[in-house]
């Protein structure tokens, strides 16, 4: 996709000028994925991702939690494409303790 599409979806993070990324879940849940709608309900994609979200919010019950529990909790979730107990890489662990430094130990659930 074109850059000043994304912009348009609100789907690009560009907090760091060097590092534009773009935000999954924004732009998976955008409602153009959606077909419609027609008047009253549009019919949209199946998202596993927000299955798994939901599991893992009411998993945590929390709006933040510390890196290891939200690994535990992750690893824990199986989906249709990988069993539990999952393996988290490493890179992904190393990333939640970055996240964590920034926010006081924790990692917040939502936001960026």
């Amino acid at each position: 996709e074109r850059k000043e599409f994304l912009q348009q979806l609100g789907v690009l993070d560009e907090s760091d000028a060097e590092q534009t990324r773009v935000i999954i879940p924004n732009y998976v849940l955008n409602p153009r994925n959606c077909i419609g709608p027609w008047g009253y309900y549009a019919t949209c994609s199946f998202n596993e991702c927000e299955f798994l979200m939901s599991d893992l919010e009411r998993a945590l019950g929390s709006p933040e939690a510390a890196p290891s529990v939200i690994a535990e909790k992750i690893a824990a979730l199986p989906s249709s494409t990988v069993k539990a107990p999952r393996a988290l890489p490493i890179a992904l662990l190393r990333k939640l303790e970055e996240v964590a430094m920034h926010h006081k130990g924790s990692v917040p659930i939502h936001g960026r």
